[in-house]
């Protein structure tokens, strides 16, 4: 009786972990792809987002570390070293020229020393996330009204952020109003950006996930709170595969292929980031990757990326200690000039070990910040369509779209073949039957103008005047007297 009673007991608490959360809401799509934004000269690529009244329309690149959604000033570039400043800031904010906006001198900042990388001030005003599922198509507009917001007005990084850390406001604000199911988030980065050079663009998922964005399996990993970037992974392994010799797998862990290690190295943890591209992995690993593939250091980015000496074709793998496995393809390893998606090391170097944007573009992120959990899965690099998905806080693991099984007959193209051909011969019959009608009023018409002529032919014979018959003359010695030729 006991243990019925302890089985309800958990029921009871599992149905409450659940029903705590509204679930029907629907999530909020914004896309990530370049456009035009405010008083700048250029095109940036980032998270549709706009702020203020009138809108003032942005770029604002993901950051899982900080929690404040932040905007660079007209006087940030002035102010700092960040590269191509002018291009880069997401666009530029004038807090006066909104009437929604409101400065709060006495806002304490939940980023810490280390992940506040811009000064500026704070202040509440009417956040505009764009829904723009096409580019051809016009964007809609959800109004996140008197959030908080940061203005940058100097610092030495990217200013304008949507921040998704532990503490994000911009998803406590959508939970606590009930805009959403609760504070669940999904990234897709994408590859549109100059340093990606792709083309393919990215996706936020507030409160939901695209299920058509990934495939496979979802894995699940505890966030690490002690972390700057609180989403962490660990690493067993790394291998690199020549595309002409698929079984030329190499480990970059193997001490018998690398003999400057004496033993085979432990896993290690390393952080998901979106504020390098970079992967920053041990130095020993990264020796044995410049030692395999004739690297060497380059800072063609600013992000010191290795650089391959001559062309190599071929993939790199990172395999997690679940055993889930991110595959970078030969045009990410190495791009048309050579850099490729690993970062130097120093030796001595105590910095966290990353996985930048270049991991998450061959990844799909999906983070329950209720239950400081996350998950990954292979993404979906070209989606024809979106699918937004509502993420239940503390709820099942988001699940991909499953496309339709298909039968051999639709695999190999039959029915269409078979559809085609049903219709091709009944054009053809409607052809023939056309035709064979055209021939039969043809042949009608003919027999009729016969008998038309035949017709007319026999009433002129009716009206002629027979002709007279003409007899031989009886020979002149047998002539009677009365015959006389005239």
């Amino acid at each position: 009786m006991a243990s019925l009673a302890f089985y309800l007991a958990v029921s009871v608490l599992l149905a409450q972990n659940t029903d705590a959360f509204n679930c029907s809401k629907a999530p909020i799509y914004v896309d990530i792809h370049k456009r035009a934004v405010h008083d700048s000269p250029v095109f940036q690529y980032g998270s549709f987002i706009g702020v203020g009244t009138p809108a003032q329309n942005h770029s604002l690149w993901p950051s899982l570390s900080q929690n404040h959604t932040s905007f660079a000033a007209h006087t940030y570039c002035g102010n700092s070293t960040l590269r191509d400043c002018d291009k880069s800031t997401g666009g530029f904010f004038n807090s006066q020229d909104s009437t929604t906006f409101s400065e709060d001198n006495n806002f304490q900042s939940l980023d810490n020393g280390n992940n506040s990388t811009f000064e500026g001030y704070f202040g509440q005003d009417t956040l505009r996330l764009y829904t723009h599922y096409f580019e051809t198509d016009g964007a809609s507009q959800t109004l996140l009204e008197d959030s908080t917001i940061k203005v940058a007005e100097e610092g030495s990084v990217v200013p304008g952020m949507v921040g998704l850390g532990l503490s994000s406001t911009v998803l406590r604000d959508l939970a606590a109003r009930d805009m959403i199911s609760g504070k669940t988030y999904s990234l897709y980065i994408g590859q549109g950006f100059d340093r990606a050079g792709g083309m393919v663009n990215g996706s936020n998922v507030f409160g939901g996930y695209d299920s058509g964005r990934f495939t496979g399996a979802t894995y699940k990993y505890p966030m690490n709170t002690a972390r700057l970037n609180p989403m962490t992974v660990k690493i067993k392994d790394i291998f690199i595969t020549n595309t002409e010799d698929p079984n030329s797998n190499v480990s970059l862990f193997d001490n018998t292929k690398f003999p400057d290690m004496k033993s085979r190295p432990d896993t290690f943890e390393a952080e998901i980031t979106t504020s390098q591209f970079p992967l920053s992995l041990p130095y020993q690993i990264t020796q044995n990757f410049i030692s395999h593939l004739s690297a060497e250091e380059d800072n063609t980015w600013g992000d010191n990326s290795l650089k391959l000496k001559s062309a190599f074709s071929g993939s790199l793998s990172i395999v997690l200690e679940d055993g889930f496995t991110v595959t970078f393809p030969p045009e990410v390893l190495m791009n048309a000039s050579n850099i490729t998606p690993v970062q130097s090391r120093d030796e001595d170097s105590t910095a966290p070990f990353y996985l930048g944007t270049a991991f998450l573009g061959q990844t799909y992120l999906m983070a329950d910040y209720e239950q400081q959990a996350f998950y990954l899965a292979e993404a979906v690099q070209k989606n024809n369509a979106v699918m937004p998905v509502t993420f239940c806080p503390k709820g099942p693991a988001p699940t991909a779209y499953e496309r339709p099984q298909q039968g051999a007959w639709v695999k190999q193209g039959l029915i269409g073949a078979v559809i085609g051909g049903v219709l091709g011969g009944m054009g053809i019959a409607v052809c023939v039957y056309c035709f064979v009608l055209s021939c039969r009023r043809k042949v009608a018409e003919r027999k009729a103008e016969k008998r038309a002529q035949r017709d007319k032919q026999a009433k002129f014979a009716q009206m002629e005047v027979e002709d007279a018959m003409e007899f031989d003359p009886p020979p002149k010695s047998a002539t009677p007297f009365f015959w006389k030729k005239r």
